[in-house]
């Protein structure tokens, strides 16, 4: 009877190990198609912030960096734990397998390391630069955000394609009131100006569709 139940067991645990070793694939790959779209935006975002220009879609882009990121590297840990341990298991020689224990230790430190710097270092830039899309009743959106600590600093953007916006230039971009409050706006169309109006501000400028 043990002789009959031995090749089942082991039928099962080849099948159980090569199902280990498709979802650490499939995690290792969710996490670098994340991670490269997370770096792409974040290379984006960096190159046109001189320029003034924002990535938005439901939130700007950095938070969408710092969540990417955040994704991206719960899913590489998956897939390592999937794929790591039995390979390391397998090796027959004790003192390779302690080598090789510590060389992947050291190499998932060091990319640990190097993922913490950005995915803070993001957490950090959606902190300090907040942005928020507000809509006209008649159609026109703009996007209002603060890029700094300054309570009185704020910058307006237009739609410059489905999800790049561009700075206004020419706007003040400091609150009279001493301090603007962007979740507080509305927007409005006077003639051929918007208006936008945030708590006691109220910012005039020519409406970039006419």
């Amino acid at each position: 009877m043990a002789a009959e139940e031995a090749p089942v067991l082991d039928s099962r645990g080849k099948a159980l190990s090569r199902r280990r070793i498709a979802w650490g694939i499939s995690f290792l790959a969710i996490a670098v198609t994340i991670g490269l779209g997370s770096g792409w935006l974040w290379s984006w975002s960096e190159q046109s912030w001189s320029s003034g220009k924002v990535f938005f879609y439901v939130v700007s882009g950095w938070p969408l960096v710092f969540c990417g990121l955040f994704i991206s590297g719960l899913a590489a840990v998956v897939g390592l734990l999937c794929l790591v341990p039995p390979m390391i298991r397998g090796i027959p020689h004790k003192g390779s397998r302690l080598f090789v224990g510590i060389l992947v230790s050291l190499c998932t430190a060091a990319a640990a390391a190097v993922w913490l710097y950005f995915w803070l270092g993001s957490g950090l830039i959606s902190i300090a630069a907040t942005y928020y899309k507000v809509t006209a009743e008649t159609g026109e959106t703009v996007i209002v955000g603060k890029p700094g600590f300054d309570p009185a600093s704020f910058a307006v953007y237009t739609q410059k394609s489905a999800f790049v916006y561009e700075e206004i230039r020419g706007i003040r971009g400091m609150a009279e009131s001493g301090h603007f409050e962007t979740d507080l706006c509305s927007l409005a169309r006077q003639d051929s100006d918007l208006l936008l109006t945030c708590g006691n501000d109220v910012t005039r400028f020519p409406n970039p569709a006419k």
